[in-house]
This record gives structure tokens, C-alpha cells and sequence, in this order.
């Protein structure tokens, strides 16, 4: 077999490895953003081009976006696939929006299909990047016994519980929605102690707790639930208190898995 044969059956992804590291030395450093940027928007070569889009996207920083966005109105169709392959990787609002753009003006089926790949990989990303935002309430409005102290303790205790989520934090602002951010997911958690006393006569101490979760900042409420509890309890001033705590605890223990059920819902 000779040589010019076993060439023609290279195959197409290794020449276009080998035609990208030739590229690469021609430019110097595969590494330098501002040398593949200027070879893709200058240079008169539409393979070199190609390339060029596509080590940015191997690449992977974000300084190469804007020269891949411009790339989408190269009068090769190639460049263009390529650039929008690229984009699908680097990310960002401004990659999003020029390749619906692109999208909507196209006419090449090939073109068409990578926009709409890159597209599908964006929208992946944002929701693995997605946050939720939750607010925990004052819980006001219950009964007396459920003082500041107990109230800290409810609050507490249901963070703890949802502190297991990783997606998951805690803010009192309306979640951020700055620009090439993905879309955050707000809810509010809050409700009161409806129930928390003494029960004479057989020294235990019983309470419940209802919550409800709704959309933040608009408060629309999405379900309510409630817990409750009962522990013994001492004489002792200091025994009723300790009583009195432990049975919010169990409750917010409760209310916390039925949160951490419906976060994972939410994508938590």
C-alpha cells in the first residue's frame, strides 16, 4: 500500500486535528484568544477560520465570544457552523442572543442544526447553573409562649435542614437577574407556631407548626403544610422551656423534609 493511498483514508476528524495544530503554529500559541480572534475575522482563508472558531471553543474562555458572535455573519457557511458549535460551549446572554438572531435569518439546514445544538447546550447549562433563593419568614402571628428565642429556633432549624441542597441559598433580596446570569427561582418560606403549650395533669408539652411556601417577591402561595409534636416535660421552669424547644425542633425536623422533598422538585 503506498503512501498517497494510506493518506486519502486518513480519517476527516484527524485531518482536521492535524489542519488545527497547523494552524495553531501558523498563529504562534493555540492559547492566544486575540490571535485566534483576529485569524477568524481576518484571515482570507476559510479553513484557517474554521479552525480558528474552533480552538476558541476548545479553548474555553470567554474572552473569544465576541469574535465568535461576529463569525455568525461570515459569508461561510462552515465559519458560521463553527462559530455557533463554539458558542454552545463559551455561554453568556450575548451568545444566546445572536444565535436566536442567527436562527431566525439562516437558511442553510447544516447551520441551522448547530445553532440549534448550541442553543439546546445553553439552555442546558442555565439550569444546571440555576440557583434557588429562598427567604425565611418572621413566622409572626402565633401563639405567645412562641416567643423571639422560639422563633430563632424554628428558623434556624428549618435552614439547617435545607442547607443540605446545594443549589439552594438564603437571601432576603429578590434574586438576582443580571445580565448572562441564568434565571434564579425565589420562594419564601414562612407561617407561625399555632400551637405550643402545656398540658396539665400529664407533664407534656405539645405544639404544631404551619407553613407555607409561596413565589418571591410576588408571595403567590404555592402549598401550606403543618407539623407537630409532643414531648414530656418537667416541673421546672427550666424543664417546661427545654420541653417547649424540643417539640419545635421536631416539628421544624418534620416541616424540613417535606421542604427538602419539594426543593428536589424544583430542582435543588
Amino acid at each position: 500500500m503506498n503512501a498517497a493511498f494510506s493518506r486519502s483514508r486518513l480519517p476527516m476528524a484527524a485531518v482536521a486535528t492535524v489542519f488545527a495544530l497547523l494552524v495553531a503554529a501558523r498563529l504562534g500559541w493555540a492559547g492566544k484568544v486575540e490571535d485566534l480572534s483576529k485569524a477568524l475575522l481576518t484571515d482570507p482563508s476559510f479553513k484557517v477560520r474554521v479552525q480558528a472558531a474552533l480552538l476558541l471553543g476548545k479553548l474555553g474562555e470567554k474572552g473569544g465570544a465576541d469574535a465568535l458572535i461576529k463569525a455568525l455573519g461570515d459569508e461561510d457557511k462552515s465559519v458560521r457552523a463553527m462559530a455557533a458549535q463554539s458558542l454552545g460551549k463559551l455561554g453568556g446572554a450575548p451568545a444566546v442572543e445572536a444565535l436566536k438572531a442567527l436562527l431566525g435569518r439562516e437558511h442553510d439546514s447544516f447551520v441551522t442544526a448547530q445553532i440549534k445544538i448550541a442553543l439546546s447546550a445553553l439552555e442546558d447549562q442555565e439550569v444546571k447553573d440555576r440557583k434557588i433563593f429562598v427567604t425565611i419568614g418572621p413566622f409572626s402571628g402565633g401563639v405567645k409562649l412562641a416567643d423571639s428565642n422560639i422563633l430563632a429556633l424554628l428558623q434556624t432549624s428549618l435552614k439547617q435542614s435545607l442547607q443540605k441542597l446545594p443549589k439552594l441559598t438564603f437571601n432576603s433580596d429578590t434574586p438576582a437577574k443580571g445580565r448572562g446570569r441564568a434565571p434564579q427561582i425565589g420562594f419564601l418560606v414562612d407561617g407561625n407556631v399555632s400551637r405550643l403549650q402545656e398540658v396539665f395533669g400529664i407533664g407534656e408539652t405539645s405544639c404544631e407548626i404551619k407553613l407555607m411556601v409561596a413565589r418571591w417577591p410576588s408571595k403567590s402561595i404555592i402549598l401550606w403544610t403543618s407539623a407537630g409534636a409532643a414531648v414530656q416535660a418537667g416541673r421546672r421552669d427550666s424543664d417546661k422551656l427545654n420541653a417547649r424547644r424540643d417539640c419545635i425542633e421536631a416539628s421544624a425536623g418534620q416541616l424540613g423534609d417535606s421542604l427538602l422533598e419539594f426543593f428536589r422538585s424544583q430542582g435543588g
